[in-house]
């Protein structure tokens, strides 16, 4: 709940600034995916990884310099945080462990343009099957596989079709938020109802035409998502 009140605080600090309220989302979603990497940790086994995950992180944050270095910290730690995530939930699993590590390398060779907005995107693209991956991990009776394959396949389209970096970091982000309800679903089915209300909202807002906007829109969804997984994964545990 921390988290929560912090983040509405430093929200609505930044009223009338967009990028500003986009970052306070971004980071805000980094720490909460932190929180339910910690929780999934009851033995110990990822403490040292996640500490220096999120040390690297708040070491980023204070050299950033503007709104595109804060976005390229975020998109990073968000990866990271699911990198971290998919180890734990597919623990043993031989084909997740290959696909996580292949998804590491291409992330590291798609992460060297010098345009911020392809690094970002870059980022998100490879939190992308990451977060598929542990979201079908729990679909045990694979129920839901047919909608995970039809966010699978608007991800493929709209990144067949972007031209420009800023193009890719909204598809993938939008994605995330797609596949992160799905998630939060699985978790636990009596979620719905909030997850049905965040979905409105985030349908509501994604009628403004301008990237920022929407980009503001996305990360604010997928963090509120985020922490009403936590706090429900929390619960449960």
């Amino acid at each position: 709940m921390r988290l929560w009140r912090d983040y509405l605080e430093q929200y609505a600090d930044k009223e009338g600034d967009v990028e500003g309220q986009t970052v306070v989302a971004a980071y805000s979603a980094v720490e909460v995916l932190t929180c339910f990497s910690r929780m999934l940790d009851k033995k110990g086994r990822y403490r040292d990884i996640i500490d220096q995950r999120l040390a690297l992180f708040h070491e980023g944050s204070l050299h950033c310099d503007n709104f595109l270095d804060c976005l390229i910290n975020a998109t990073f730690s968000i990866y990271n945080s699911l990198n971290t995530i998919s180890h734990q939930l597919t623990d043993g699993n031989t084909e997740a462990a290959a696909l996580i590590r292949n998804v590491d390398e291409q992330v590291h060779q798609n992460a060297k343009s010098e345009d911020p907005l392809e690094r970002s995107a870059a980022a998100l693209r490879a939190s992308f099957p990451l977060l598929g991956l542990v979201t079908i991990a729990l679909d045990h009776d694979q129920a839901m596989i047919p909608i995970i394959r039809q966010v699978e396949q608007r991800f493929a389209a709209a990144a067949k079709a972007a031209s420009s970096g800023g193009e890719h970091l909204l598809n993938a982000l939008y994605r995330l938020v797609e596949m992160m309800q799905i998630f939060a679903l699985l978790t636990d089915a009596e979620l719905k109802d909030q997850i049905n209300q965040i979905a409105a909202r985030f349908q509501e807002e994604d009628q403004a035409k301008e990237l920022r906007l929407k980009l503001r829109n996305g990360f604010c969804r997928f963090f509120e998502l985020g922490h009403l997984l936590a706090i429900q994964v929390d619960a449960l545990l």
